[in-house]
């Protein structure tokens, strides 16, 4: 019975925040630290997000990327750069890891007939692989290429920003994953 959230936006935060305070479950939700000083509009009043229940952050109709927390940010930032080169990517920010909306995945998959699934954790036995393989499940016939799986390489975080940032994903390579996914 539980859950893991883990929202891009400050309204995500607030409104998923509220909604696993009210939730009988248990509710982890993970912050990711690079959002902290990050600026957004958050809504007034009783704002709530629905635990489960992933959102379309950008319309597209070639590339499917799924992508949470902060790399929700570099996937749209991913998705400006492909633009310029007519490619039409959507992104999906699933702001809940368990339980999926494994139905918007799907949608969006039988959309695009591309996915790409950016997760800031290990390529091994992280978050990516799961959602890779939930794809391949349940949307492998609508599937033009395989999915593409883009993670941190499989070695320790280094403490310096400049070797951190080169074993991240960031935008640059997210749209050289969707680039080939495309082939």
């Amino acid at each position: 019975g539980m859950k893991v959230i883990s929202p891009w936006s400050a309204a995500d935060a607030k409104g998923l925040l509220k909604a696993a305070i009210r939730d009988p479950h248990p509710v982890v939700f993970l912050e990711h630290k690079l959002l902290y000083n990050s600026r957004d509009e958050v809504p007034d009043g009783d704002h709530l997000c629905e635990i489960g229940k992933a959102r379309t952050a950008r319309e597209g109709s070639d590339v499917s990327i799924f992508a949470t927390s902060k790399m929700v940010h570099d996937a749209l930032k991913a998705a400006t750069e492909l633009e310029a080169d007519g490619i039409s990517a959507e992104v999906i920010d699933l702001r809940t890891l368990r339980p999926l909306d494994n139905t918007a995945i799907v949608q969006s998959v039988k959309k695009t007939n591309h996915a790409v699934v950016v997760n800031e954790g290990w390529r091994f036995c992280g978050f990516g692989a799961e959602l890779s393989a939930t794809i391949m499940e349940q949307a492998f016939d609508d599937l033009d290429a395989p999915v593409e799986r883009l993670g941190t390489f499989d070695m320790p975080i280094p403490y310096s920003e400049p070797l951190e940032t080169s074993v991240l994903p960031d935008a640059e390579k997210i749209a050289a994953a969707a680039r080939r996914a495309l082939r």
